[in-house]
């Protein structure tokens, strides 16, 4: 899921600002979007950077956002005109924005928009409307970069530990550098030709998540087990992106969205 943070000049902010306060945590995003009209700028934040910017002490601190649950899923936040300055100072903090460099695209907008705005603005964050949810799952292997599992890896376990698997795959395709979709025909396939020629690779799969430090045991096992011909997006994605990073891997099976599939997932045991 992603976030949208609404920059919306002072004199409607201060308007709207009592009944936010009371109402933003609880109220729908039609009431709230409603609230705050039509005069505003829209800054999208994929699903790490929201994550990673309401998480920040200093930004947690001070505006105490709101993160929803599998069963609600939102995504707010409030800062007045006359309170932007830990927001403001945590986004130009050099460290930080050193050490988010690796998932930044909104935020790279949003933050040079406050700068030239404090004071004249307040900043309200919704979650995306929920038609992502409405998007056909599908079976997928998600190659995520060191440095950006370094950022969001807590997030995805997190998510998976609460069930809330689609939210974890967006998270992972929002900010994955590469991906091999399968077929449902093809992931069954793959699971029988590992059970077949490299076992360890089933338990992978079934793990949904294999770190930086197994890259090369995960991929040996690929190629241990591949059949070009079977799999050919596979084969292609071993020999054109395996090697340029040690990746963290999502594997999707899209069985374990259950509110979207219906094939029941039969785990590796032994």
């Amino acid at each position: 899921m992603r976030c949208h943070a609404y920059l919306i000049r002072s004199e409607r902010y201060l308007d709207i600002e009592e009944v936010l306060l009371h109402q933003l945590a609880t109220a729908s995003r039609e009431q709230v979007l409603d609230l705050i009209g039509r005069d505003f700028r829209r800054v999208e934040l994929l699903s790490g950077e929201w994550r990673l910017l309401f998480t920040q002490p200093r930004v947690h601190e001070a505006y105490r956002p709101t993160i929803g649950t599998p069963q609600r899923r939102v995504a707010r936040m409030m800062a007045a005109p006359d309170q932007l300055a830990p927001l403001v100072n945590t986004l130009w903090q050099h460290e930080i924005r050193d050490r988010w460099r690796a998932i930044t695209f909104g935020l790279q907008h949003l933050t040079c928009a406050l700068p030239l705005a404090s004071g004249l603005v307040g900043a309200v964050f919704v979650e995306e409307p929920d038609a992502w949810l409405s998007a056909e799952p599908t079976h997928e292997i998600l190659a995520i970069h060191p440095d950006v599992f370094a950022l969001i890896g807590t997030q995805i376990r997190k998510l998976a530990e609460e069930g809330d698997w689609p939210q974890m795959a967006r998270l992972a395709a929002d900010h994955c550098d590469s991906s091999v979709e399968f077929t449902s025909d093809k992931w069954i396939g793959l699971r029988e030709q590992s059970a077949a020629r490299a076992p360890a690779l089933v338990r992978y799969m079934d793990g949904y998540l294999t770190p930086p430090e197994l890259h090369e045991s995960v991929v040996a096992a690929m190629r241990q087990m591949l059949d070009a011909h079977a799999q050919p997006s596979l084969d292609a994605w071993l020999r054109v992106h395996a090697d340029r990073a040690r990746y963290a891997l999502v594997f999707r099976d899209m069985r374990r969205e259950r509110s979207r599939a219906s094939a029941p997932l039969l785990v590796a045991t032994g």
